[in-house]
């Protein structure tokens, strides 16, 4: 994902006490930026005569994403995460104008609620977001997601994806039998079919192409077919003790890669529990702690779910019951960054789920 610049956020800084004060005004802050907002005479031409719910929508986000940014200080992410969001409401009639006035109507509320210590060190980072307009803009430009498909699998790539924008579960499930004989076959439509699939209905849907039900139905689809394809392909024996955990993180609704991941180690003779989408810290500790697997793997693709993928990791690190467990994050979030799996705590991290799983493969022939 391309950058707002390579200079972006060097000389940020923001106190652990800031970040947490941010955090626990947080509503007051929406609340007010809302208010002003939908205040404003120009409003109508600013979201692009978008019902302002839809504005309240990326304030919501804008507001725990932040909160993730300050928390974790990374503002590589922030740099990285800019050109996305231009890209996804322009895409939707948002009026490029529309950014630096909410991010300015953002910094009086702050200034508002907060005191002036925290509030002089958050508004240095809504200052260079202010700074960086043009440049997102620009940015905004390349910042459509995505995947590049393999020449072998492009044709049956685009029948998927004609298939799910059609909501034919009939034509996925005919191309799944044609397609997938074995673990290996079943592995590659996984890889070089499904995901870069679904990052084309993703991509559609940033550029408001399709509808958030349109992209919800094809999700759906998708989910169904993965759990009948999977049927379709004998298991291999797990080791009793080769146990792994798979879940996303808590909030975390995308789940897709979990779930491959998931089906690929049990496809490699590991023991696996697949816990799904937006799983409780509390509830994750305490399945860890009845079932005490070697590994535990967490998905996690939207950035304001970073800090309660932070937050679980040391949950399990500070727990003597769970010590020695080995720890892999991965995600779309993660994929963009070389070290915010370190900043996490986790043990390691993988681009894909062949990776991911050759990793796992690793650690255990490794163990004591």
């Amino acid at each position: 994902m391309r950058r707002v610049s390579d200079d972006f956020g060097k000389g940020l800084s923001v106190s652990p006490e800031a970040a947490l004060e941010f955090e626990i005004q947080g509503e007051r802050l929406l609340t007010r930026v809302n208010e002003l907002m939908s205040a404003r005479e120009d409003i109508s031409e600013l979201v692009g005569m978008n019902p302002l719910y839809i504005m309240y929508d990326n304030n919501s986000n804008h507001l725990r994403f932040i909160s993730n940014v300050l928390r974790l200080n990374d503002y590589d992410l922030l740099a990285r995460t800019l050109p996305w969001v231009y890209k996804t409401y322009t895409s939707r009639n948002f009026s490029e104008d529309f950014f630096p006035e909410v991010l300015k109507t953002w910094m009086e509320a702050i200034r508002e609620h907060l005191t002036s210590e925290s509030s002089e060190q958050i508004i240095k980072v809504y200052e260079a977001m202010l700074s960086s307009h043009d440049l997102s803009v620009k940015s905004s430009e390349d910042a459509l997601i995505g995947m590049n498909v393999d020449e072998r699998w492009k044709v049956i790539e685009q029948k998927v994806v004609l298939a799910l924008l059609k909501g034919s579960y009939r034509e996925l499930q005919e191309i799944a039998i044609d397609t997938i004989k074995d673990a290996r076959s079943l592995s590659d439509f996984y890889l070089k079919v499904v995901q870069p699939a679904m990052y084309e209905i993703g991509s559609l849907w940033q550029t408001g192409e399709i509808s958030v039900a349109e992209e919800h139905l094809a999700t759906s689809l998708m989910n169904r077919l993965m759990a009948s394809t999977y049927s379709m392909i004998d298991t291999v024996l797990a080791h009793p003790r080769r146990k792994a955990i798979v879940i996303c993180s808590q909030n975390e609704y995308h789940e897709l890669g979990a779930r491959i991941l998931a089906d690929l180690l049990e496809l490699n003779g590991w023991n696996v529990s697949y816990l799904g989408a937006n799983t409780p810290v509390s509830e994750v500790l305490n399945h860890l702690k009845k079932n005490t697997p070697f590994l535990l793997a967490v998905s996690v693709t939207m950035s304001f779910n970073l800090v309660h993928t932070k937050k679980l990791i040391q949950s399990v690190r500070f727990d003597s019951d769970l010590k020695g467990m080995k720890i892999m994050v991965g995600g779309l979030v993660i994929n963009e960054s070389e070290d915010l799996w370190k900043i996490l705590g986790a043990d390691g991290t993988a681009s894909s789920a062949v990776e991911a799983v050759e990793m796992a493969k690793c650690w255990w022939e490794e163990r004591e």
